[in-house]
């Protein structure tokens, strides 16, 4: 089999020839730290690799490192990303340095560091954390999801890559009830969902509106070429949801629906749903919404073992992650601890298909090239079936 038509056998559930990987996602990269370390490791010549994701400071890996891992992916990257920066060039506002997005935030870090010393930009700035009515929210100046200078050029580089062997895959193309926490903070936004949640609806409706208009023009460029896109939605931390999970099916599953709904109606594709933490409590929602993938299977989380997962709900929804813990092993571990693991979930995930190989969230900062090395290499070895 070649790339694509591994990926796509696992996506729908069958086996084939081995475990696809992948590598180079905004939920699957690798830190520049990290990478600049890693080339250095394995001899290759890199020396400016552009950012896949400024604010989360993770670069596209180059050809050579994507071959030397056996990458099956291939990522067809608009002009922005999901957070459309305004301006590349970091500015400062009050004590901290960064930039503002399309919607408003603020992404920064503290001014008093270096800036090429930050590991990441953080939401600072919410421009509705003041908001107290939903007139305000109707009143806010919001950005035009259909801006045809997000896709200039990407239909010719989305062909050139369909010629390639490799699945082809977005980034981020949607996010709706995590976005409403950028824009009011974390806290203010959970708040709402229970007490004000007409505020919350007003704000993912809108939400949705431009996540719909941009899926339309980027499908329009790409719906033909691209297999998998991918959706945002973080909803968890590390014991479980962050709400109760009926109130995410009451209130924020229908709204993801109509997002799921619209990208199917306009290109066959698959959906890659990325939700960090404690998930299975809520599996069973992006099952009935209709994602097909689910990532990044953060398996240091409560009730994440991997054959638990596999056996409850990997008939239903394919698996993208899980490798490696990244929290604690894929950092801390020696090389042979790591090809232990990455063996060990390998043999939970990967029968029956409906598993693509991935490191489980980004690869941070201070994660050492060998390290690295043992988890692609283990996921080339015990991916055969």
């Amino acid at each position: 089999m070649n790339s694509r038509e591994r990926l796509l056998t696992s996506l729908n559930h069958q086996e084939p020839d081995r475990v696809p990987i992948d590598l180079g996602g905004n939920q699957s990269g690798i830190h520049k730290i990290a990478y600049r370390n890693l080339v250095d490791y394995l001899g290759i010549e890199d020396p400016n690799p552009r950012y896949a994701d400024f604010i989360q400071q993770i670069v596209d890996p180059c050809e050579e490192v994507l071959q030397r891992f056996h990458i099956d992916t291939r990522y067809i990257r608009p002009k922005h990303n999901m957070i459309k920066i305004k301006d590349m060039e970091p500015e400062y506002v009050d004590k901290y340095v960064g930039v503002y997005d399309q919607f408003g935030v603020f992404w920064g870090n503290f001014a008093d560091k270096p800036i090429e010393s930050h590991l990441y930009y953080d939401p600072i700035i919410h421009p509705f954390k003041d908001f107290t009515h939903t007139s305000e929210i109707e009143n806010h100046d919001w950005p035009d999801g259909s801006d045809p200078s997000n896709f200039r050029g990407l239909r010719e580089a989305a062909k050139s890559l369909a010629e390639t062997p490799y699945g082809l895959v977005t980034p981020p193309s949607g996010c709706i009830f995590e976005y409403t926490t950028f824009l009011f903070g974390f806290v203010k936004a959970v708040t709402l969902l229970h007490k004000q949640p007409e505020m919350i609806l007003t704000t993912m409706q809108h939400l949705l509106k431009y996540w719909k208009e941009y899926n339309s023009g980027l499908l329009k460029e790409i719906g033909d070429f691209v297999n998998v896109v991918c959706v945002n939605g973080d909803l968890a931390e590390q014991h479980g949801p962050f709400f109760n999970p009926k109130t995410y099916g009451a209130l924020i599953a229908p709204i993801e629906k109509q997002l799921v709904d619209h990208i199917k109606k306009i290109a066959p594709v698959k959906i890659n749903y990325h939700c960090c933490g404690s998930t299975p409590k809520l599996l069973p929602y992006f099952i009935d919404i209709g994602f097909n993938i689910y990532n990044p299977v953060q398996i240091s989380a409560e009730d994440m073992e991997p054959c638990s997962l596999k056996m409850r709900f990997g008939d239903g929804i394919v698996f993208w992650g899980g490798m490696c813990d990244t929290q604690n092993m894929l950092p801390f571990g020696t090389p042979e601890n790591i090809r232990n693991q990455v063996r060990k979930n390998f043999q939970c995930l990967k029968p029956k298909g409906g598993y693509v190989a991935a490191n489980i969230h980004n690869i941070t900062a201070e994660v050492p090239p060998e390290n690295i090395v043992a988890m692609f290499d283990a996921a080339y070895e015990f991916g055969k079936y």
